[in-house]
């Protein structure tokens, strides 16, 4: 099977800031319906399972809610005062156009900008602080502001999908529904062909705040082991230091695996034997630390982790960039990692 673009481009299409993932999670449930049951909670998560109930079980993750913002306060005049929402560069945002995603239905507006030429030259090149930046919906007063955005509605990026060369692939929220596009695309393929391993394919939510989808599915499960699929900093772009950033990761070498805290040495080892066995090219990273990712608290479920990435250049920003043959790469290794596995899994096949 080759890259499914449109899937991807669903996914990213969705808007999903941190506690707004439902749009994401209904992009996943119409999908894959269709090859196994869907279950969610009450924060929002949601999850798929394939494969025998007594195989080991094998859960791979990745988080469905992106960067944004939200709306806080509308001045006498209509104009909008929003708080970010996760890791938002405020520079990035003068001038920008932004989506507003109320009840009613979606509401452009722009961030407010000073022309350069009324701006002082010692301010020239400095973004205003936050609290000092406004969207312009184009609104008279307050109360027409009011009857068409609420105190709390969720805030995007517009949406803008582009390949910029072939298999290059420039949009709002790749991180991380390219890893969302990686655990469920791998769940179809291994339905397609299963096993004996039960692969639970898991959409998290509240990643880029607190970790609180994955926090919440730990309690809840006990798997044999667990991947989370997350992007990783590309380091193959004018300016980057591979050797501040933790090492050399380029977009159109496959996924990255994550050797250290973050990985399970054996699962790991198993990992990196299948893609071998697949001729799926792997990037290998040293993983020092924290993961900052769903690994952190999806370790705490008690089974072997894996940390899995995705190269990803400019994180963070308007148009983050991946390669559609990385992600491809990715769910066929996690498919093949989950055939594998049923293969070769004995109780205490992980301990260290």
């Amino acid at each position: 099977m080759s890259f499914d673009s449109g899937f991807f481009q669903s996914l990213c299409r969705s808007p999903g800031p941190t506690g707004h993932e439902a749009p994401v999670q209904r992009v996943l449930r119409r999908r894959i319906a269709p090859v196994a049951v869907v279950e969610t909670d009450p924060i929002g998560n949601l999850w798929a399972t394939v494969g025998p109930v007594d195989g080991p079980h094998l859960v791979v993750s990745a988080h469905a809610d992106q960067i944004g913002c939200t709306v806080t306060y509308i001045d006498e005049h209509g104009f909008v005062g929003f708080a970010t929402i996760g890791g938002v560069d405020h520079t990035l945002l003068p001038g920008r156009a932004l989506i507003i995603h109320t009840s009613q239905g979606p509401v452009d507006g722009v961030v407010g900008l000073r022309p350069i030429h009324l701006t002082p030259k010692e301010e020239r090149g400095k973004a205003p602080e936050l609290h000092e930046q406004y969207l312009d919906i184009g609104a008279a007063d307050r109360e027409a502001a009011l009857a068409r955005v609420a105190i709390g509605d969720p805030i995007t990026f517009a949406p803008r999908f582009s390949e910029l060369s072939e298999g290059i692939l420039a949009t709002p929220g790749a991180d991380n529904r390219a890893g969302v596009y990686a655990a469920f695309r791998a769940l179809e393929l291994y339905a397609a062909s299963p096993g004996h391993t039960r692969y639970t394919a898991l959409s998290t939510v509240h990643e880029e705040t607190t970790l609180l989808g994955a926090k919440t599915h730990a309690l809840r499960v006990r798997p044999d082991c667990v991947v989370v699929v997350d992007v990783d900093f590309a380091s193959d772009y004018p300016g980057a230091e591979p050797r501040k950033m933790g090492g050399e990761v380029k977009l159109a070498r496959g996924p990255v695996l994550a050797r250290g805290t973050g990985s399970n040495p054996r699962l790991f080892d198993l990992a990196n034997e299948v893609a071998s066995a697949e001729g799926i090219a792997v990037q290998i990273k040293a993983a020092p630390g924290s993961m900052s990712t769903d690994a952190d608290e999806l370790i705490a479920a008690g089974g072997a982790a894996l940390s899995l990435s995705l190269p990803l250049r400019y994180m963070h920003s308007p148009n983050e960039v991946v390669c559609a043959a990385d992600l491809e790469a990715a769910a066929r290794l996690l498919a093949a990692l989950a055939v594998r596995l049923g293969e070769v899994f004995v109780p205490g096949y992980f301990a260290v």
